[in-house]
């Protein structure tokens, strides 16, 4: 059955950012970030698939934002392109200056590793759901994890003054389940 267009509308509004921040992380430029939001909610307009709670309704559209984005990462058209903004970060303002360091940092990554960083940092899901939602291997994913913390770790403390109090920024922007610093 077909969503209406206010059930569309709602789905819009409560997760549009979260889509859009999860193009922006795969993308690293926010011009094709919100080509590939926007993607994700017509694909949602035109899908006649069921939810059975707001969980699997988050779940399925991070999984179309990341299909949508693979898939065109793997165009022609995408490798011979350059982003409008060259995969810079974005304008001031998409992210809070305490943490545009740490936003720098996670672009630096490859992709592999800032998706998994973002959904389990800033979206909250623990490293087992993550891999259903990527359709990975649970040990795979917890490999690449410690891989992606540990780079954040090196780059922010060889790009922060010290003066900056890195353990302070590092804890504060990737704390472990122990409330540890990375």
């Amino acid at each position: 059955m077909k969503r209406t267009q206010q059930e569309v509308l709602d789905l819009y509004e409560k997760y549009y950012e979260m889509v859009w921040r999860i193009c922006l992380v795969r993308f690293g430029n926010t011009h094709d970030a919100y080509d590939a939001a926007q993607e994700t909610f017509v694909r949602l307009m035109s899908d006649t698939k069921s939810f059975h709670n707001e969980e699997h309704e988050k779940a399925w559209l991070i999984r179309t934002a990341i299909n949508y984005c693979k898939d065109v990462m793997k165009s022609s058209h995408w490798k011979r392109e350059i982003g409008l903004d060259g995969g810079k970060p974005p304008e001031a303002g998409v992210v809070p200056n305490e943490y545009s360091e740490v936003y720098e940092a996670m672009m630096e990554l490859p992709e592999k590793y800032r998706v998994i960083l973002y959904l389990h940092y800033y979206e909250g899901y623990s490293q087992k759901e993550i891999a259903r939602m990527m359709k990975t291997n649970a040990s795979t994913l917890r490999s690449r994890f410690a891989k992606a913390k540990e780079l954040m770790k090196v780059y922010l403390e060889e790009e922060m003054p010290k003066e900056q109090g890195k353990c302070e920024v590092l804890q504060k922007c990737f704390p472990d389940e122990k409330g540890a610093v990375l």
